[in-house]
């Protein structure tokens, strides 16, 4: 099978009923999704590109053992030489670096010099390395993994509601096994059904947490340059043609994804050799080319989107999630002393039992009625709350506001 066909079948979302919400599911189905599909494609990229460095005879080095020393050892470029900084009158086609090699430093007029000939007059540039992240698939595999964790403690959570729900699928439905085991507080103690609903706050917090902890540590290792790549490169994209592309060296800006990750970076290499009548030690610096982290380019602006995508998402679950609970306690407190036995039903129950009722309420309204006519007798017979007749419904407007947001 191609590659193009593993990435396909890898990001197809099968569309079937799910125990969590929408957006739990964005998280783990759909960002595990891509962040493996991510993983794959960059993993894949070292095995058919290759480093290439520019190699003159005149070195006298064999050109395999120069690429291979560089993409042990890394690349870097000269952070500073950037067409932000006015001063600098290097203005070269690539970034990072000066056509002429040995320049290492700057003047404060912004003219290239070399530190070991012109001493403290020239400013020493500093070198900022790129190790080519061969490392980085596994990261991003890494990351697949922390979005699907919160899922793991969903499961352990809610495997009430998880058990509760498979109950209302089978054919023979008996509500007294389901008043037994759902609104016992023997089985379920208040404490732990509390501790559950505390639990679920947490769940939906740790999905806003592992977006930031993505993206700030995606940002730490990409030398602090990742935070800003999305914006920059709309930015960049509303530009023409001419402009946008423009490769020579009169060009008046750099590309997001040279800034993100270099194509073309310095790499020195040592060069040592000894015989019976001679020993020789030298340096050499070559510029080499880095095609690997043109797909590197395209693959971290789509994660960029991605992570602000998932922060954007796990906010909205998280507002969500708190709504339906502040609009279910309103509609409690308001029954407190309501003469409707429904209500009163309601305002007895703890927080994770009314979730139970309204979700067989929405999946089942016949064994909903079994179960409340059921709580009644059970449990309003141990509070001395006033009663009058009233309807087995529960109040229209708390009805509306109870909306299907748990499951």
């Amino acid at each position: 099978m191609s590659i193009a066909g593993n990435v396909k079948s890898l990001l197809q979302i099968k569309v079937k009923p799910r125990y969590d919400s929408y957006s739990d599911q964005f998280h783990r189905v759909a960002m595990v999704k891509v962040l493996m599909a991510s993983s794959m494609l960059l993993g894949l990229n070292w095995f058919k590109d290759t480093i290439t460095c520019i190699v003159p005879g005149t070195a006298e080095m064999d050109r395999g053992y120069v690429q291979q020393a560089c993409w042990i050892q890394g690349v870097y470029i000269y952070k500073e030489l950037n067409f932000d900084n006015h001063k600098s009158k290097w203005y070269e086609g690539h970034y990072g670096f000066s056509n002429n090699l040995m320049n290492d430093g700057m003047f404060p007029d912004g003219t290239m010099c070399n530190v070991e000939k012109n001493g403290e007059k020239c400013k020493a540039l500093t070198k900022t390395f790129y190790l080519h992240y061969q490392w980085f698939p596994f990261y991003v595999a890494l990351l697949a993994l922390l979005y699907y964790l919160p899922y793991i403690f969903f499961r352990l959570v809610n495997n009430d509601m998880i058990t509760l729900k498979d109950s209302l699928k089978s054919i023979e439905i008996n509500p007294e096994d389901i008043i037994k085991n759902y609104f016992n507080y023997q089985i379920n103690p208040t404490f732990k059904m509390n501790l559950r609903v505390f639990g679920n706050v947490l769940i939906k917090l740790s999905y806003l947490a592992v977006n930031v902890i993505a993206f700030v540590a995606t940002d730490q290792l990409l030398h602090g340059e990742f935070k800003n790549y999305g914006s920059e490169w709309v930015k960049w994209s509303r530009l023409g043609q001419e402009e946008a592309y423009d490769y020579t060296m009169q060009r008046k800006l750099i590309r997001p994804g040279e800034i993100l990750l270099p194509t073309f970076a310095l790499c020195d290499v040592f060069e040592y050799a000894s015989d019976v009548k001679y020993q020789k030690v030298n340096e050499h610096r070559f510029v080499c080319e880095i095609s690997q982290n043109v797909l590197y380019h395209y693959v971290l602006m789509i994660l960029w989107f991605a992570f602000i995508v998932g922060m954007i998402v796990s906010c909205l679950g998280f507002l969500i999630f708190l709504m339906d609970h502040v609009i279910t306690a309103m509609c409690l407190w308001v029954a407190m002393g309501v003469g409707n036995q429904t209500k009163r039903v309601y305002h007895i129950l703890t927080l994770r039992e009314c979730e139970y009722l309204e979700f067989i309420r929405r999946k089942n309204m016949l064994v909903y009625g079994h179960v409340i006519r059921a709580l009644k007798v059970e449990r309003l017979d141990r509070y001395t709350v006033p009663s009058t007749p009233g309807s087995m419904e529960p109040d229209e407007t708390c009805e509306k506001l109870m909306r299907d947001t748990i499951f």
